[in-house]
């Protein structure tokens, strides 16, 4: 991973960019990724209703009747080529409108219903003429086509070149002919998804979300000061996330893009925040203490996140005695840190506390005076910027803010975040992109 360029200069060409090169199925799948839930609700409605319809749909048989036309004996001069220039006006008289006139008298069917239900085809190069009937029922669609056929051997009783002879008499189906219901279901199911997937893209459109660090660079603003790609070695916990050269080396590069800050600005309290939870606040506080303690810096890492505390599952440490007791004067802050996984890393963890947005309001400033004392640098894991009061408060003690986006996130979220830590008059530090995969693994070795 190269390190990113900080320059004014870059910073401004980056922001001038654009927001992503992605674009076509990559953007698509990207949104479908986010908005899935939406695209499979709108498809199942659509699905439900239009299967609904299809099922109350009523059946409706073909009763089909088949008559051979043929040269007339007595007509000496009739050939095949006299069938195929004939046959054609037996499909013509089938359909014709005084022939359903007089059928539908016979049977006793609507004559609208019949002229609408009635087809006749000739087999090509053939005197096979086929006479269909579609009705909702069985019985009466085997009657009307042979009805009609009957009809079609008087009319040929009237031809001197060519005759009809009934071939094979309609009889009741067995099955529906129509609707092709699963056909129609298949075609709802394809409808309803591109439904789902135009509705996601334009939610995607109306809330977009940040997809490549060049994102939130041009977004907020600010520099973007770390970029963790995903890797599973992060997950296994901090004992395990160096082992990862990728994951590793991340970490060392947002370590030297923080060491001229750090140097020159006399930052000796981070804090570390999000705009909303599980963009990975607390693995980038735990990480980034252990490169900061490979440098030599006694570092004390402080879950500040008295709601849903998290260091405690991620490192393993108890959480008794931690920030609670020593924000209420049970135990000093030596006390209560712990040792952690890593050589010149402690950690301050803590349980969850009901009481915690005045503790910290309270007391937080002397914690970190008392801690000042014995530690070098001390890196806070707050609650989310967006979600409660607690972030906010901390964030006002800090020398420096972290603000860790992961990707997905909502461009609004996360310009609301800057807006707020602006609006405290806060020092943000830069932007720690995490989870963004890069286009390739410029790595020397």
């Amino acid at each position: 991973m190269a390190t990113t360029d900080l320059t004014p200069e870059r910073h401004a060409r980056d922001s001038t960019r654009g927001v992503s090169q992605e674009g076509g199925l990559p953007e698509l799948f990207d949104a479908l990724r986010w908005r899935w839930r939406p695209t499979a609700l709108i498809a199942l409605l659509f699905v439900v209703g239009a299967t609904v319809y299809v099922e109350h749909l009523p059946s409706q048989y073909d009763g089909k009747a088949l008559i051979a036309i043929s040269p007339r004996p007595t007509a000496p001069n009739a050939s095949s080529d006299t069938v195929r220039v004939g046959a054609p006006k037996y499909v013509e008289y089938v359909t014709a409108p005084a022939t359903v006139r007089q059928v539908a008298r016979g049977i006793g069917e609507d004559e609208g219903t019949l002229r609408d239900a009635v087809s006749s085809h000739v087999a090509t190069d053939t005197g096979n003429v086929t006479i269909t009937v579609r009705l909702p029922s069985p019985t009466r669609a085997a009657r009307a086509a042979n009805a009609f056929a009957d009809q079609a051997l008087v009319f040929s009783r009237s031809d001197k070149l060519l005759t009809a002879e009934l071939v094979a008499p309609a009889l009741a189906p067995d099955t529906p002919s129509a609707p092709p219901r699963r056909l129609l279901e298949a075609a709802a199911l394809l409808v309803g998804l591109m439904l789902g997937i135009v509705a996601s893209l334009l939610l995607e459109r109306g809330r977009p979300r940040v997809r490549t660090w060049r994102d939130l660079a041009r977004s907020s603003g600010y520099p973007v000061v770390g970029r963790i790609p995903p890797s599973r070695a992060l997950h296994k916990g901090p004992e395990e996330a160096f082992s990862d050269i990728q994951a590793a080396s991340s970490f060392r590069i947002l370590r030297a893009n923080l060491e001229p800050q750090l140097r020159e600005g006399n930052v000796d309290v981070i804090v570390v925040t999000s705009p909303s939870p599980a963009d990975g606040k607390t693995t980038v506080t735990t990480l980034l203490g252990e490169a900061l303690g490979r440098l030599g810096m006694r570092v004390l890492l402080v879950d500040a996140d008295l709601r849903r505390p998290g260091f405690s599952r991620v490192t393993g440490v108890a959480p008794r005695p931690g920030l609670a007791e020593v924000l209420r004067g049970e135990v000093s802050v030596l006390r209560a840190a712990q040792e952690g996984w890593s050589e010149n890393v402690w950690i301050l963890a803590t349980a969850h506390d009901p009481e915690a947005g005045d503790l910290l309001a309270r007391r937080f400033t002397d914690v970190l005076d008392e801690a000042k004392e014995s530690f070098d640098l001390i890196v806070i894991d707050t609650p989310p910027l967006l979600s409660t009061d607690d972030a906010r408060t901390l964030a006002t003690m800090a020398k420096g803010i972290l603000l860790v986006v992961s990707r997905g996130t909502l461009a609004r979220s996360m310009s609301e975040a800057v807006l707020a830590i602006e609006a405290l008059q806060a020092p943000l530090m830069g932007i720690v992109a995490n989870r963004f995969k890069e286009s390739s693994t410029p790595y020397y070795y």
